[in-house]
């Protein structure tokens, strides 16, 4: 039987599904960045999303 390889992370870091790589390769090619810098962009712009719209409710006029 084979051995596994271990993949090495950053700690913290899930593996990005398929279609968040995709997405990070192509984020990085556009802005001339290494995938996981923009991995990491992606991900901290999806947490403050999810924090910005969980605490809102009713946005104000």
């Amino acid at each position: 039987m084979a051995k596994k390889k271990s993949k090495l992370q950053a700690p913290g870091m899930s593996v990005a599904s398929p279609a968040e790589a995709y997405e990070a390769a192509y984020f990085a090619r556009k802005c001339g960045l290494t995938q996981d810098e923009a991995l990491r962009m992606m991900r901290e712009a999806q947490d403050m999303a999810t924090v910005t719209t969980s605490s809102g409710g009713e946005r104000k006029s």
